[in-house]
């Protein structure tokens, strides 16, 4: 839990008044040491083996990752969400690790463990099915609209003295004319990609973002399936060798 701490200091997420936060000055104005303290005092507990610490703390977290993915902050091609998403996907990851799950769980099986890897490796199909879901979610984004950043339009402005619109979630990669028409429908919005600029790299973070998403997502749901299936019982474990057994 000492590493879940220090990623807990450097990205939170802090219960600040600001929102996510889209720059480093924000994210350090939002750090507090009762926010700090609260965490040190929940890691201590879930180092007793409180299965109800470990599962605050991974409410908040996932809260907090599912927050900065959907920011504002975000689409504003800031970097400091994108550390954010990072970092709170590790702290998840540690959660998430064997020896921890190990500490907190409430099995009569938990003195003898199986040798196991820190994390249980997921199904190959998570592998592919991650950033397919990923393209899914890009192309799903591009009905999200807004002004260019650094443009010094407002939303309300598109159309009119805003030339060009920008595309995509939850980063703006695609750069498009708006096209006013009066019919709704396919065709029409195809044709308003027609001329279209993509950023490659703003295309490529906004995939590996949805594929980070998809990822935690799944990995999420699959081992809490996978960890509540029923172990075996007490009466079944046997002492390892050179200890009495009684």
């Amino acid at each position: 839990m000492t590493a879940y701490l220090a990623l807990f200091l450097a990205v939170g997420p802090w219960p600040g008044t600001h929102g996510v936060p889209a720059s480093a000055h924000v994210l350090a104005r939002d750090a507090s040491l009762s926010g700090f303290a609260i965490a040190a005092f929940l890691s201590w507990r879930v180092t007793r083996g409180s299965a109800l610490a470990r599962g605050l703390i991974m409410a908040w977290t996932v809260f907090g990752f599912a927050a900065a993915f959907f920011s504002v902050s975000l689409r504003s091609g800031s970097v400091v969400p994108v550390w954010l998403l990072v970092g709170e996907a590790g702290q998840i990851a540690l959660l998430l690790s064997q020896p921890v799950y190990e500490r907190t769980r409430k099995d009569p099986a938990a003195p003898y463990p199986s040798p196991t890897s820190l994390w249980p490796a997921p199904p190959r199909w998570m592998l592919a099915a991650a950033p397919a879901a990923a393209a899914v979610g890009a192309l799903l984004g591009l009905g999200s609209m807004g002004p260019p950043p650094d443009s010094g339009c407002s939303r309300g402005q598109l159309g009119s003295s805003c030339m060009t619109i920008s595309q995509g979630f939850p980063v703006h990669f695609l750069n498009a004319s708006p096209v006013v028409s009066l019919q709704d429908g396919f065709r029409p919005f195809l044709s308003s990609l027609a001329g279209a600029a993509i950023s490659r790299g703003a295309l490529a973070e906004d995939l590996a973002l949805w594929t980070l998403a998809a990822f935690v997502s799944m990995y999420l749901l699959w081992i809490a399936s996978r960890r509540t299936e029923p172990g075996p019982s007490a009466d079944g474990v046997v002492a390892p060798e050179g200890l009495p057994s009684y």
